[in-house]
């Protein structure tokens, strides 16, 4: 990523589709009726803003370094929290809804909370690996 039109691509890229992204789930926020709907697309969407945030903060100046940072690493515990926050939240509403009628839909939901837990455990793993090999 040496090139500053490779980088201005992909930042561009990443803007239009978060734009896009942001601006459905701010359509969400209006028509939803219960605060279980509004708490999830609001993790929702600090999580969409804070991985571009990363994103953005990585794509202008790219390296190691910054990858090893504290700010980085706080941005992706809390970007995985939010993300499990959230899961959870959809989980428990979702699964005694008429729309889980069918087992299928209870599988899909279960395997995805169990995904959402597990890279939620990666990543809070590996942040706390690059923090401790940081200080040696």
């Amino acid at each position: 990523m040496k090139s500053l039109y490779l980088r201005i691509w992909v930042i561009v890229a990443l803007t239009l589709a978060l734009g896009a992204a942001i601006t459905r789930l701010a359509w969400g926020i209006a028509s939803a009726s219960h605060a279980g709907s509004m708490a999830i697309i609001i993790l929702l969407m600090v999580a969409i803003l804070g991985t571009y945030a990363l994103l953005l903060y990585l794509a202008i100046k790219p390296s190691l370094k910054k990858l090893r940072s504290l700010p980085v690493a706080i941005l992706a515990t809390v970007i995985a929290g939010g993300g499990i926050v959230g899961c959870v939240i959809h989980f428990i509403r979702f699964v005694p809804s008429p729309k889980a009628s069918s087992f299928l839909s209870v599988l899909i939901a279960s395997m995805l909370i169990a995904s959402g837990v597990a890279i939620c455990g990666l990543i809070l793993w590996v942040v706390w690996r690059f923090r401790k090999s940081g200080k040696d």
